[in-house]
Order: C-alpha cells, then structure tokens, then sequence
C-alpha cells in the first residue's frame, strides 16, 4: 500500500495538481454557456441544436466516471490523471479547431472524457498521498481552487468571446493543461495499483457498457423530458430502457470476478448513506444556480452582464468559507457540519421564497451569502466525510461514484426546481420555446417561491440521509470535545 506524503511542500504540490483539474473541468462546464449564441451564428444552427455542446459534455462526464475509477484502481492513479489531462488538452486543440459542428460535438465529447478521468482521480490523489489527519485542509483548499472554474466561467467566457472569438475558449486551455501535465509528472509520486491475483483478469467490458449506455440514456431523457414530453412514448420508453440497463448492470457485477464497480463498498451503511445526502445536498445549488439568472434579468430588470458579475457573489463566498470549514472538519465532527449546513440552507431558501417577492437586489445579496456558507459547511466536510469512510484501497472507484452522485444529484435538482417553478405559470409552451417576458412579474415570482420551497425540500431529505451516517470514531473529535470553538 501507498504511504502518505509527509513532506509539506510535495502534499501542497499534489493539492494543486488535484485542484487545478477540478478547476478546469468546471471552468470548460461554464465558460461555453456564454458563447453558445456565437457558436450557433458560426455554424448556422438553431438554439435547440448547439445546447447539445453543453448535454455530451453532461452525459460523457457522469457516465464515464465509474470507468474511469476502476482503471484507476486497477492501474494507478497518477497514470489515469495525466492521461485524463492529456486528452482533455487535445481535445480542446480539437474543438479551437473544428470546422463543422458534428466535429465539434465530437472533440467536446472526448473533452468530456478527459475531464472525466480527472474528476475520477483528482480527489484521490488527496486520500491516497495526504495524511489523514491533513485531509480536511487539503479539502479546504481543494474545494474553493476548483469552484473559481464556477466563479469566472460566464464572466471570463464573455471576456474571450468579446475580445477574440468562441475558439479561443478553447484554445486556452492548451498552455494550462500543458504546465499541468509537466507539474503532475513531477510532483505526484508513483502509486501501485491494487493486485488481486496473480492471473491476469480481463477487463469488464460487459458492465463497462451497461453503465455507460444505462447512466447515458438516463441523463439525456431526464434533460429532455420537458421538451419531448415526460409522458410521451420517446421519454418513457428511453427511461424503462436506462432502468433496465442499470438494473443488468448490477446483476452483471454480482457475478463478474473483476467488477468495474465493487458493490462491496455499499455495505458500509455510512459510506451508502453519504452518497444519498450528496444527491440530494446538491440538488439546490443546481437549481439555484439555474434560476437565479432568470430572476435577476426579468425579476429585477438587471443587465445580463452585470447579472453575470453579480451571481459571482455565491462562488466568492464559497470559495473563501471553504478555507475555513475544511481545517474545522479535522477538528469537529463532520456530520454535524453537514447538516449545520443544510439546516443553514433550508433557512435561506424558505427566507428568500417568503422575500424575493419584494424585488429587493439586498435580498438576493444576503440569499447569495447566506447559500455560500451553508455550502461551504456542506460540501468541503462532505468532501472529507466521504473520502474517510471509503476503504482505503477503493478510493478512486469511490471517487468516481462519489463525484457521480453529486452530478447526478445537480441534474436531478435543476430538473425538480426548474420543472415545479415552470409549472407554477402558464406559459406559451407551443412553439419553438417560451420566454418568460410575457410572463407577469407577480405570476413569476410565485414560480421562482414554490421552486425555492422545493429546493429547501431536497436539503431536508439530505439531512435525513446524514443522520444515519457514523463517523471514524478514531479520527473524529465531537464538538464540545474541541477547544477550538471555545
């Protein structure tokens, strides 16, 4: 087995390696929402078709990881997170370059697998080589490096799209991920990959396709319900189909000798129970994120760019809180930092739904606040929480279902909240789309309440899911146990 790394400045170099991939997935899963309008004018397609650079980029992350996990686990983790890197530079050469949209879908696509093999490894690397009773401050860092990929995504998208073109937001990421690669190689230590025989075992492909194809064909349904209708024949058949998928899959790896996904994992109650409060923990920010735009631009009549410049405040205090939360969730039970958070949550949004009527900007200052706390006391101990209770030579297939959850997670909030604040209204749906300018205002603001109250909802039943989670007696002291808040 692996020894941590002791010596600081080498466990700070592979906390930068790790935050810097989760930066630059998260940067490439924002920064094209902005340029998508000029995409579409480059090509001559319709709206309907270019969002489609934003779903393969959705379903070849979440559908891939669980992959890429295993591989991980199978042939070391360092090989798995510089090829990640690799591909995901090449294929953001590729998309600079395409001279069609199919080939542009398709460089975007393999992008996306490259992030994925990142996201796989990039927390792994922090369990695998950072002591234990260090991890909570590595996720500290951790958590805030990667959330300015959220933070400067729009704004900086805008910034290139303005100044050079929608290819240029591609093009920069060749120089970082070029350093990245180069900084990697030299500062993650070689790890073994965990033996499990002395006969050489063939990989799963079998499962490998099952979960691919079964997570793939649930994430695009889900994303296009609404548009091919939730009860028509296509949306129906497409989910029976993904569910029967999933469904084989799990038969397949009970009785496969190498699994891609080691079920054994979930008979740690704990660990299980983590992974449905990140699901539902996550819900929230999704659909917060989605709909605050919305509100800002035809709720309080706020120019897009300076809308852009204002949501900026969630991610701000995020990623400042997030420094401070991940060195306490090595001192005080991380349990009860998580649900402090949602509780926390659960406060701001009922506040807001009751507030937001008001079309006060001041209000939408302290929610923003108010969510960028409750997050940064959720997601770093969350972070910590998770990767403690995972067994110890499972870390990255337990990353990448981790990371899973919490992508499945947003999906399924931004669905609930975007669906529950859409039906609140009646809309011209006919047609080619509705805008929400024909919308009254006071009908609007009810939409953007109930969906909040539902957003308040999925917080709840990830506390519930939190209280059944038992922390490592051994590493975790209890709060009034620590001197540090008194």
């Amino acid at each position: 087995m692996d020894q941590p790394v002791q010596k600081r400045s080498k466990q700070i170099g592979i906390i930068f390696s790790g935050s810097l991939a989760g930066f630059m997935v998260l940067l490439d899963n924002n920064i094209v929402n902005i340029s998508l309008p000029n995409i579409a004018s480059s090509f001559n397609i319709s709206t309907s078709t270019v969002v489609q650079i934003v779903l393969i980029y959705l379903l070849m992350l979440s559908s891939s990881m669980i992959i890429f996990g295993k591989l991980a686990d199978k042939y070391g983790v360092k090989k798995v997170f510089i090829s990640g890197f690799i591909v995901f530079t090449a294929s953001s050469l590729l998309c600079g370059l395409a001279p069609n949209y199919p080939l542009l879908l398709s460089a975007r696509g393999l992008q996306a697998l490259g992030g994925s093999m990142l996201f796989a490894t990039a927390l792994a690397l922090v369990t695998k080589f950072i002591p234990a009773n260090r991890r909570g401050w590595a996720f500290g860092i951790f958590a805030p490096v990667s959330a300015l990929g959220l933070l400067i995504g729009n704004p900086l998208g805008g910034l290139i799209t303005g100044m050079l073109d929608w290819q240029w937001i591609f093009f920069v990421n060749i120089p970082i991920g070029i350093l990245a690669i180069i900084f990697a190689l030299r500062t993650i230590p070689a790890d073994h990959p965990r033996v499990v025989s002395k006969k050489r075992v063939r990989f799963d492909y079998v499962g490998s396709f099952l979960s691919f194809a079964g997570l793939a064909l649930l994430v695009y349904f889900l994303s296009k319900g609404r548009m091919l209708g939730w009860t028509s024949t296509m949306t129906l058949t497409g989910l029976l189909v993904s569910i029967l998928l999933l469904v084989a899959f799990v038969f397949w790896e009970k009785r496969v000798k190498e699994p891609i996904l080691d079920l054994s994992i979930f008979r740690n109650r704990s660990f299980s129970f983590a992974i449905l409060a990140s699901i539902f923990g996550f819900g929230l920010m999704a659909g917060s994120n989605v709909l605050l735009p919305f509100y800002l631009i035809y709720g309080l009549k706020i120019d897009v760019t300076h809308a852009g410049f204002i949501l900026m405040t969630f991610a701000v205090v995020f990623s400042l809180s997030s420094m401070v939360t991940g060195r306490l969730s090595d001192r005080v039970s991380k349990v009860r930092l998580t649900i402090l958070g949602m509780l926390l949550a659960i406060g701001s949004c009922i506040a807001f739904a009751l507030l937001l009527p008001q079309l006060h900007l001041g209000i939408l200052f302290g929610f923003m606040i108010l969510l960028g706390i409750s997050y940064a006391l959720f997601i770093t101990p969350n972070n910590n929480q998770v990767m403690s209770i995972a067994p110890a030579e499972k870390q990255a297939i337990s990353t990448s279902v981790f990371k899973l959850s919490t992508n499945m997670g947003q999906m399924f909030g931004l669905i609930i909240m975007e669906m529950i604040f859409s039906l609140s209204f009646t809309h011209p749906s006919e047609g080619s789309g509705f805008t929400l300018k024909s919308v009254p205002v006071d009908q609007m603001m009810y939409g953007f309440s109930w969906a909040y109250f539902a957003g308040a909802g999925l917080c709840f039943l990830a506390i519930i899911f939190l209280l059944f989670v038992r922390e490592q007696g051994t590493t975790v002291k209890t709060v009034e146990g620590t001197a540090f808040l008194h």
